[in-house]
């Protein structure tokens, strides 16, 4: 039998965990000899009950249960996806490395500056989730030979459009009213986010259709960062147009939710924004997308990978350079051109049913664990 030993981060929220859990429950359908080594967490604190997954509690199990690898054993496979990036050697054959570049620089990202050590190994090969990510491992020196692109997915049965009563009740808890249009966002509210951009267009909104409403969900439990802290900025950087009055119509989420939570935060969103300068696969939208939930992504960058116009608008932007890093600037006329044809229901081509059909075809977790297989043991 096939054996593959993952070494990963399970057990909380951060985006490589959540990663790593859903494909762990893909493989073990597999005829597979599975283990599971934990790797220290990039923090310290961070831990199961402070940062919680969200999972059910039966379908944690199904991911605590699976093993370590006995004392000795050697896999054919190893698989790693933690940060910083681990190239250091593994007893086995073969080994990959799972990670993102979102500024298409990786320096400094290697675990123990072992870069050179990584490169220099030809049984070590990087998976990345998309061709934005791609470029950055590229640019680090790994031919592309040695890069397999292996997207992010979903789950359908989990991230699906809510029944209408389930969507209300949603809505009623945030205290969005029938006929206000929520934009929703989620993420760790760090400025590759383009939350303050995303919190501008909103005020310029606001003053045109007063029934937007932006709902902000941080994840201030990993990374301390508040998006009030991103309004009270701007209060002080652009009074004219972020004051106390908008701010108390901005919905502020900072504690964790469950996965089913998550959907129906999906779900009760009319649009879910994201106009972010740097991103290595950013997949919020793509499971808001899942939810029946139009999005509204920067144009050019890793989400390139996922759109169609089926769900998504894209905002216009500029590729700029520091040294060896490289983001997108979202055109802001662009972002709020693109809100306001949501807004106004002027987006024609918007197919929630065929959105959701497209996504569980090409983006369920099932298909991209079936190409990680596939790249591991072909």
């Amino acid at each position: 039998m096939r054996s593959l030993r993952v070494e990963g981060w399970r057990g909380i929220n951060h985006s490589y965990a959540m990663v790593n859990q859903y494909q762990l429950l893909e493989l073990k359908k597999y005829d597979l000899e599975l283990f599971h080594h934990d790797l220290p967490f990039f923090n310290p604190s961070w831990n199961e009950e402070r940062n919680a997954h969200g999972f059910d509690a039966p379908i944690y199990r199904g991911i605590a249960e699976i093993p370590e690898p006995p004392e000795g054993h050697v896999p054919d496979v190893t698989y790693r996806i933690s940060f910083p990036y681990r190239m250091y050697p593994s007893d086995s054959q073969r080994l990959f490395v799972f990670g993102t570049s979102e500024f298409l620089n990786i320096d400094g990202y290697v675990y123990q500056d072992g870069l050179q050590e990584g490169l220099a190994n030809s049984n070590l090969k990087v998976i990345v989730p998309s061709k934005w990510s791609a470029e950055g491992f590229q640019r680090a020196g790994f031919d592309d030979s040695r890069i397999s692109i292996i997207p992010h997915g979903v789950d359908p049965e989990t991230f699906k459009p809510p029944n209408p009563e389930v969507r209300a009740a949603f809505r009623r808890a945030l205290k969005i009213e029938d006929h206000e249009f929520a934009i929703l966002s989620v993420g760790s509210m760090t400025a590759n986010k383009g939350i303050k951009l995303l919190i501008l267009a909103y005020a310029l909104l606001r003053r045109r259709h007063d029934h937007v409403r932006l709902v902000l969900k941080d994840q201030h439990n990993l990374y301390g960062i508040r998006a009030k802290q991103l309004v009270n900025e701007l209060k002080v950087e652009r009074p004219a147009l972020v004051d106390d009055a908008l701010d108390a119509t901005i919905i502020h989420i900072s504690q964790n939710v469950t996965v089913e939570q998550l959907c129906g935060l999906y779900g009760a969103a009319d649009c879910y924004a994201s106009p972010y300068l740097a991103e290595g696969f950013n997949l919020p939208p793509l499971e808001a997308a899942a939810c029946g939930t139009p999005i509204v992504v920067t144009r050019g960058g890793s989400t390139d990978d996922y759109v169609d116009e089926s769900f998504a608008l894209q905002i216009d932007g500029t590729m700029k350079s520091a040294g060896p890093t490289f983001w997108i600037e979202p055109n802001f006329d662009s972002l709020v051109g693109q809100l306001t044809t949501l807004i106004e229901n002027r987006a024609d081509r918007i197919n929630p049913e065929r959105a959701v059909e497209f996504i569980r075809r090409r983006f369920s977790w099932s298909s991209v664990v079936n190409e990680l297989v596939d790249v591991a043991f072909g």
